[in-house]
């Protein structure tokens, strides 16, 4: 009984050996596949991003034919410039300056009735009585000022 019951130990032992030796073939193989369906999705993700961005870029026949639309867009534009270059007359360095001084004398000068203008209207609203807002009281008097009418003080 003694020596059967080693022999059922032993034969179960062996048994036992065998099935976690197995067990962890098993386990080495769901790891290795785990990680093949890993690759596999990360791949199919890489090509679905760029199976959509080629649906969405131009086909060889829409691109050759805005291709055309471009160069025909050029040549309309290349003879504006020459028509335009030839009716342009130079400017003599003194008339230029001439110019920039005549244009630097009136930004000066629409800045300084700009600041006229709105130092008569700060000092009506802080005079006593009047219980307006800036902006009503330039509506009421008529006034636009260059924020209203999307102008911009040039630079000096």
């Amino acid at each position: 009984l003694s020596l059967s019951l080693s022999l059922f130990n032993f034969l179960f032992l062996l048994q036992c050996s065998q099935d976690e030796k197995e067990l962890k073939d098993l386990e080495v193989t769901i790891a290795t596949r785990a990680k093949e369906v890993t690759t596999l999705r990360d791949e199919t993700k890489n090509l679905t991003t760029e199976l959509s961005s080629l649906k969405s870029s131009l086909t060889t026949a829409e691109a050759k034919t805005k291709l055309v639309q471009i160069e025909e867009n050029l040549e309309m534009g290349k003879e504006k410039l020459v028509k335009l270059k030839k009716l342009c007359k130079d400017i003599s360095p003194e008339d230029k300056a001439k110019i920039n001084n005549e244009h630097t004398k009136l930004v000066k000068e629409w800045r300084k009735r700009k600041r006229m203008c709105m130092d008569v209207v700060n000092a009506i609203l802080e005079g006593e009585g009047c219980m307006k807002s800036k902006r009503d009281l330039l509506e009421e008097m008529g006034v636009d000022t260059d924020e209203d009418m999307n102008v911009t003080v040039p630079s000096a």
